[in-house]
């Protein structure tokens, strides 16, 4: 599975924003709609789609697409 097309795809549904805007290095600051509660969502709904737990400390670390790309990888191959 090409865990970051998912990704875009999540964000972008989530925020209600067209997935071209999603880029490789897009980070919560760089759109509007990205918000602290924003962020929430897409964590869970990554958590549920893909069916990870994300440990609550790594969460404020997730704030990008690098960031949760890696963060899911890791947890696919534990």
């Amino acid at each position: 599975m090409d865990y970051k097309e998912r990704i875009k795809e999540i964000i972008a549904d989530t925020l209600g924003i067209d997935i071209e805007r999603i880029t490789d290095d897009l980070a919560a600051g760089d759109i509007e709609e990205w918000d602290s509660v924003g962020n929430l969502t897409i964590i869970s709904t990554i958590e549920e789609e893909l069916e990870v737990d994300i440990p609550i400390e790594d969460l404020y670390e997730l704030n990008n697409i690098k960031a949760i790309v890696e963060e899911i990888i890791k947890l696919k191959n534990e």
